[in-house]
């Protein structure tokens, strides 16, 4: 081989190197990259002072999610950025201004990374019915 050719093959796998480090590189990224989950609260009057997960079923909250955002509620209108949770379904207990609870069962984030609250999902605590 001549000297031509060779810096030519070498050219070729350093840029064969490279493409596929850059390939390993962003599927790490992509496969580390975590979902990221949202409330909206755009159907509803109320605002909630405290938006609770727990595994579907369980009484086991995690912490207040309405605390991530910036005035530390979920307010009418208003999409709420859901952290340290992964999919699955979930039971959602919403805590409104006046201290009224109102749980959103069965909630399911095995496909989505959304869901709405609506005025059905309050109406009875609103009334003074059942709180969960």
């Amino acid at each position: 081989m001549d000297n031509g050719a060779g810096r030519d093959v070498m050219v070729l796998l350093r840029a064969l190197r490279l493409a596929l480090l850059l390939g390993v590189a962003c599927t790490a990224g992509n496969a580390a990259a975590a979902d990221r989950f949202f409330a909206y609260n755009l159907t509803t009057t109320t605002d909630f002072a405290g938006v609770y997960l727990a595994p579907a079923g369980t009484e086991h909250w995690g912490p207040n999610q309405a605390l991530n955002d910036k005035d530390k509620s979920l307010d009418r209108s208003e999409r709420l950025s859901l952290t340290g949770i992964a999919r699955g379904k979930f039971d959602v207990k919403l805590v409104d201004s006046k201290g009224h609870i109102c749980v959103k069962r069965d909630v399911d984030l095995t496909r989505d990374l959304i869901f709405e609250i609506r005025d059905a999902d309050v109406a009875s605590c609103r009334r003074g019915g059942p709180s969960q």
